[in-house]
C-alpha cells in the first residue's frame, strides 16, 4: 500500500468513524437528567441540612423556604431540585409538578405537560449542581 493510500485511509477513519463513536457515547436528555439527579442524590443525601441551606440560597428569589422544606421531606435531593426547576421554568406551582411526579409520570412527560423543553430542565439542574458544589 502506498503512502497516499495510507493517508487516505487514516483521513477516512478520522473524518467518518471517530465522530460516530463520540456521538454514540452521548446520553439522551432523559438519561442525562437521571444521571445528574443520581449524582445530586449521592452527594447531597449525606448532609441534608447543609443541602437545604444551599438550596434555599440558590432559589431564594423564586421559591419560598417552606416549599423547599416540604419537597425535601417528600423527595430525594435530586428529585426535589428537578421539581423546583420545572416549577420555575413552567411557572406552575411546585405542588402541581410534585403531584405529577408522585403519580408516576416521568420527567419527560412532566416537562411536556408543563410546556418546558427537557433540555432546558437538564441544563438548569446541572447549573444548580455546579452552583452549590
Amino acid at each position: 500500500m502506498t503512502v497516499t493510500g495510507k493517508v487516505l485511509i487514516i483521513s477516512f477513519v478520522f473524518t467518518f468513524l471517530f465522530p460516530l463513536a463520540s456521538f454514540a457515547g452521548r446520553l439522551s436528555e432523559p438519561e442525562e437528567l437521571d444521571r445528574t439527579i443520581s449524582k445530586i442524590n449521592e452527594r447531597q443525601s449525606k448532609n441534608l441540612k447543609v443541602f437545604e441551606k444551599k438550596t434555599k440560597a440558590y432559589f431564594f428569589e423564586s421559591q419560598k423556604p417552606e416549599a423547599i422544606e416540604s419537597l425535601l421531606k417528600e423527595f430525594r435531593p435530586g428529585e426535589a431540585i428537578t421539581v423546583l426547576v420545572l416549577s420555575n421554568l413552567s411557572r406552575k406551582p411546585y405542588k402541581e409538578i410534585a403531584a405529577m411526579k408522585k403519580s408516576g409520570k416521568g420527567w419527560q412527560d412532566i416537562a411536556e405537560k408543563s410546556g418546558v423543553k427537557l433540555k432546558n430542565v437538564v441544563k438548569e439542574v446541572k447549573d444548580f449542581r455546579l452552583g452549590i458544589g
